[in-house]
Parts: C-alpha cells; sequence; structure tokens
C-alpha cells in the first residue's frame, strides 16, 4: 500500500511537470495555454480542459512545433541522437515523427516489466524477428528483395519485403519460416494477420515453426479467427498483445491474466467514454501524453483506437494507471446498425470470428441500413452462411439490408494494414464522445 501511494505521488509530479513543460517550452501548444485552468486546479481537471492532438496536428507541426525550445533538432540529427522518420499512416495519412531511439528503449523495456516472464526476454539484448508491413518506420523496412544480411539489425531480423502479404508465394513464406528456423529469435513481435497468413501455409504445409519464447501482437487488431490459425502453428509459445504507437511509444502491454496495463512511467492517458446512445460508458478513446521523452512533447494524442476498460482488480495484482480489458479496434473502423448505434471491430469480431471456415473478412458499410460482409472462405469448407447472416441481422437490425460477397482475397491498404471494418458513408468520430474526460 505504501509503495502503491509512493507511485501515485511520484505519476502526479511527472504528469504535472510534463503538462507545465509543454504549455510553457514547446512551441505548438502556446496556442492550448488559454484552456488551462491553471495550476491551483487538480491535474486531472487541467488536462480534460485541453483539445485533443491529431494525427494532422502532428503532420502540419512536426518536427519544429513539438520539439522544446531548449532543445537543438538540427545538431540532433547531426549527432545521430535523433532521426526524422515515417509511421506507416494506420488512422490517417502517413506522417513523420522524431525518433528518439534510447527513449523508444526504455519505453519497451519498461512495458515488458507489465507480463511476469516477459520481462525476463525483453533486455535489450533479445534477438527478435518482425513481421510486419516493410512501411514501417527503419532504415532495413524494404519492399523488395534484400539478403537476410541486409534486413537484420544486430538483434533485429525483418522477414517480410512484401507490401501485401496476400501476394506472398510460397518461396516467400518458406524462405520466412527457414531464416525463422535459423535465427531463433526468443521475441517473434508480429502482425496478427500477417503472422496468421504464415501459420496458415505452415500449417496446410506440414512445416513448423520455429517457437520463440513468446509472440507479441502489435500494429493492428487480432481476430479471433488470427488467435486460433496463430496458436495452431504456435502451440508452446505464449501469445501477448502489445499496444502502443510509433508516435507515443508502448502504452499497453498484456499481462499473464489478459488485462492491458498502462505503462505509466512513459506515459498518461486520458479517457473519453461513448455517449449513452452508442454503447458502455467503459468503452471509449484514449488521448495520450507521452513522458520523458526530452525530444518529443506529444500531450493528449489521439492514438485512434477504442478500448475497454476492466472495472474490476486484476488478479495479477497491478493496479497503476488505467487497467484496460480489450483494445476494440479503430475509431474510424465503426459501423453503425440501422438505428444508428456504434459497432466497434470487437463487436463485429464476437460475432463472425468464432468459426473455423473463415480465413478472413472485412465488413464494408455503404449506406445507413446497406453493408456488404466480404469473405475469403477456407479450404475445403463452406461457411455457415445462414449462421452468418442470422448473426449479423441480430447485431445490426433487422432491417439492414446485407449482401455476403465472397472474395478469393481481401487486399491490405496502401499503409500495409489491414481493416476488417470500413465505411464509405460520411460520419463525425466526435459525435461518438462525451467531450469531458474520465
Amino acid at each position: 500500500m505504501i509503495m502503491d501511494e509512493i507511485h501515485h505521488v511520484h505519476y502526479r509530479t511527472a504528469i504535472t511537470s510534463a503538462l507545465d513543460h509543454a504549455l510553457d517550452r514547446v512551441p505548438f501548444y502556446q496556442r492550448w495555454k488559454p484552456d488551462d485552468p491553471g495550476s491551483g486546479h487538480p491535474v486531472e481537471s487541467r488536462y480534460a480542459s485541453l483539445p485533443r492532438l491529431t494525427k494532422r496536428d502532428s503532420r502540419a507541426h512536426m518536427p519544429k512545433g513539438f520539439i522544446p525550445r531548449d532543445q537543438d533538432f538540427k545538431a540532433g540529427v547531426e549527432s545521430g541522437e535523433i532521426e526524422l522518420v515515417t509511421t506507416s499512416g494506420t488512422t490517417e495519412d502517413r506522417s513523420s515523427i522524431v525518433w528518439y531511439q534510447r527513449w523508444w528503449d526504455e519505453s519497451e523495456h519498461s512495458a515488458a516489466s507489465l507480463h511476469t516472464g516477459l520481462d525476463k526476454v525483453i533486455n535489450g539484448r533479445q534477438r527478435e524477428a518482425v513481421l510486419t508491413t516493410p512501411l514501417c518506420a527503419g532504415t532495413v523496412c524494404h519492399v523488395g528483395d534484400l539478403p537476410v544480411e541486409e534486413r537484420t539489425m544486430g538483434r533485429l531480423l525483418f522477414l517480410n519485403q512484401q507490401a501485401d502479404p496476400c501476394r506472398w508465394l510460397p518461396r516467400d513464406m518458406d524462405r520466412m519460416i527457414q531464416e525463422l528456423d535459423h535465427f531463433q529469435p526468443e521475441l517473434l513481435e508480429a502482425d496478427p494477420a500477417y503472422l496468421a497468413i504464415l501459420c496458415r501455409y505452415a500449417i496446410d504445409h506440414g512445416r513448423s515453426l520455429f517457437q520463440p519464447r513468446y509472440v507479441s501482437l502489435t500494429y493492428e487488431f487480432p481476430s479471433r479467427l488470427h488467435y486460433r490459425q496463430m496458436r495452431r502453428a504456435f502451440p508452446r509459445t505464449p501469445i501477448l498483445s502489445s499496444y502502443g504507437s510509433t508516435e507515443t511509444g508502448h502504452i499497453l502491454t498484456e499481462c499473464e491474466h489478459g488485462r492491458f496495463h498502462q505503462n505509466t512511467p512513459f506515459c498518461h492517458l486520458d479517457f473519453q467514454p461513448l455517449k449513452p446512445s452508442h454503447g458502455d460508458p467503459l468503452v471509449g478513446r484514449i488521448l495520450v501524453t507521452t513522458l520523458g521523452n526530452p525530444w518529443v512533447s506529444l500531450v493528449r494524442f489521439d492514438v485512434g483506437d477504442l478500448v475497454r476498460l476492466e472495472p474490476h482488480a486484476c488478479p495479477c495484482g497491478r493496479s497503476a494507471g488505467l487497467t484496460v480489458s480489450r483494445i476494440l479496434g479503430r475509431v474510424r473502423d465503426v459501423t453503425f446498425t440501422e438505428r444508428g448505434r456504434a459497432i466497434t471491430v470487437d463487436d463485429l469480431d464476437r460475432t463472425v470470428g468464432e468459426t473455423d471456415t473463415l480465413v478472413t473478412y472485412q465488413m464494408e458499410q455503404t449506406g445507413h441500413r446497406d453493408l456488404i460482409f466480404h469473405y475469403v472462405a477456407a479450404e475445403g469448407n463452406g461457411p455457415p452462411l445462414a449462421a452468418i447472416q442470422a448473426g449479423l441481422q441480430s447485431l445490426y437490425g433487422a432491417g439492414i439490408r446485407l449482401i455476403l460477397r465472397p472474395e478469393a482475397a481481401i487486399p491490405t491498404e496502401q499503409s500495409g494494414k489491414f481493416r476488417l471494418a470500413r465505411t464509405t458513408t460520411t460520419w463525425n468520430p466526435e459525435d461518438l464522445f462525451i467531450s469531458k474526460d474520465v
């Protein structure tokens, strides 16, 4: 109890200092100063009074707007301490950010401590293979053919060289399987959709995958379909999720009991719940304030995802910061019932992700009551279309007009990431949320 109180005091001191520093020394936030009620108010209410920071803001004002006045950006780049890198564009167009490797590594190590066992693997020396879009930030991420030596950066091996894994040929997947066998990573960090494709290939062709100590899922929402496909190929390896972004570092880590815990030494989280007309008050978006990065100050940055808060104490005993029961998918991938109620990606996945007869899917909303369910069926299996249609009608409303459309494949977005849901109708995401934070 005493340690919890000490941590709470340190945390409040850190988030107060981060806010004061941003408002006083970081150029972009000068325009926010009139919104700050001042140091005489609780720090939580000060944060809640401020606007949210969008990726549009970041694109328009990075780097100079977010670097403290007492830091020399040019000197930092010339010395190699920092670099300007480009994100893959999860929620909006790609944007540039200032990358400080030391802070990122420290954030990763801190986040690993939130899972018993993972903290013994992530120590800055672990051999780690990465399987995701090659459009990510980093000098060895490359679309094309590079020898393994040029895709290896010290303890890191980057496996994929294709912008769309639907275009992987058997030789591509055979190569990745062989490289995993040779490299023998302790940790495999992967986009769940990419890894699921490799796992399906390995299972279908009688190939075994090297079993690392942990598989860490990141980059995008893991469907229940992905989990089943991955667990068949990794029967002995724990599979967990970590959550963060290129801009904000490591925000949440899934503990050994399946809850996500906040990386409090490196971030502060504000929570904005959905309006009652759209769902459970425990569901909302998180706005991230980075802590301890001397080069970049992000305050109330909207990462663009929905989460469900965990109302009960976690059996692991961790209680600092927010505890999240599930990551629910991107805000921009929300679809709507015939009565206008928000449906998260997780809502949709609970309805259609439990069948073994689908490989993947994408829900497309083309009108108020018009939906197209694109799906890829597993070979040799006829998907239970009647059950899928009944489930979707129950979810979206009996009055929807629903088309079930088989596809040979569902490609990625330009970012190299998949979307399980999308809408072509115009709507304002701000209409979903209660404006005052909790």
